[in-house]
């Protein structure tokens, strides 16, 4: 019986498996910082060492043959190996960059402490941050565009590894001209005034449709914005009342310039979590993830998030 060993180039593998995940050699050769030339002729050499195609055309987009599916599993096991190696030799003088999802909620409250976690932990890598809606982030996780996501409600991603970062409640908040006194609003009542809610790919948009929907009411009218800060100030000036969490209004709720509206039906608590792809060439992400738990405002017990949320609160008036 003869064994065949083939030596292949971990830098041609590496070329397969972007080109791949980014659907073509021009989004790879961005990627990799190469020329489309370099590309295609690690490829070629790829192919030459193998002795067979490793991708084909489909489209506008090239696939993986079924010999270059079966590199890209061993492909994303060694590269991921190597990398691990790499952290674990230089330790804190790690270099490159971290392409971070984050929505609004997070990026304008315990983000700035994160941040400043990772440039403590590893001084030489670089963030690029993406604030965006949460279906978004996951879409461009999804697509390999971003490293990471910090995101409310589920990441339904095959090969997905999430990270819990904690809940926090939902409470209908507006100014107290909507409901003056000590009386809660009933839920006709609250659907009848100016709803302003997040844009349908939000999931706090589907938490406000699920509470119209166990109260058996419907809004009378809904205005959606795609900025959290936004949805606040509107908030804040009477303009309407949204389903917002109370403990990062906590220095407002107590000023009594806004109030809880209505205590019944409750919303289901928003889960957030860490997300990112299980099959990553970056070792990083994993304790990027747990950097985030450590400073997540959602794990902190209800107290100490309203002492967090108080002055230092992006909103705080």
């Amino acid at each position: 019986m003869r064994i065949l060993y083939i030596s292949v180039d971990s830098r041609h593998l590496e070329t397969l498996l972007w080109v791949v995940r980014l659907g073509g050699i021009s989004a790879a050769a961005h990627h990799l910082n190469l020329t489309q030339p370099a590309v295609t002729r690690r490829i070629q050499e790829l192919e030459r060492e193998l002795g067979a195609k490793v991708l084909r055309r489909q489209g506008r987009t090239v696939v993986p043959t079924p010999l270059g599916q079966s590199c890209l599993i061993g492909a994303e096991r060694i590269l991921s190996e190597v990398e691990t190696m790499k952290i674990a030799a230089v330790g804190d003088a790690a270099v490159g960059t971290i392409r971070v999802g984050v929505v609004e909620s997070i990026a304008l409250t315990w983000f700035q402490s994160f941040l400043t976690r990772i440039e403590q932990r590893y001084p030489r890598v670089q963030l690029e941050i993406d604030v965006d809606l949460s279906s978004r982030l996951a879409s461009k996780l999804a697509r390999h565009q971003i490293d990471i996501a910090l995101v409310p409600g589920p990441v339904e991603l095959a090969g997905t590894m999430r990270l819990p970062l904690g809940s926090c409640a939902l409470r209908w908040l507006g100014h107290p001209h909507f409901c003056p006194g000590d009386q809660d609003l009933t839920a006709v009542a609250l659907a009848e005034l100016p709803i302003i809610g997040l844009p349908q790919d939000a999931n706090a948009y589907h938490s406000m449709v699920d509470w119209f929907d166990e109260a058996r009411v419907s809004p009378r009218l809904v205005h959606r914005c795609n900025s959290f800060s936004v949805v606040a100030l509107l908030v804040r000036s009477g303009v309407g009342v949204s389903l917002l969490p109370p403990e990062l209004f906590a220095g407002d709720l107590e000023a009594g310039t806004l109030k809880v509206l209505i205590e019944h039906p409750k919303a289901v608590d928003m889960d957030y979590s860490a997300a990112y792809l299980s099959v990553t060439d970056n070792p990083l992400l994993a304790e990027v993830a747990a950097l985030a738990r450590e400073e997540s405002w959602f794990l902190a017990a209800p107290r100490t998030r309203a002492k967090r949320s108080g002055a230092e609160f992006f909103l705080a008036p």
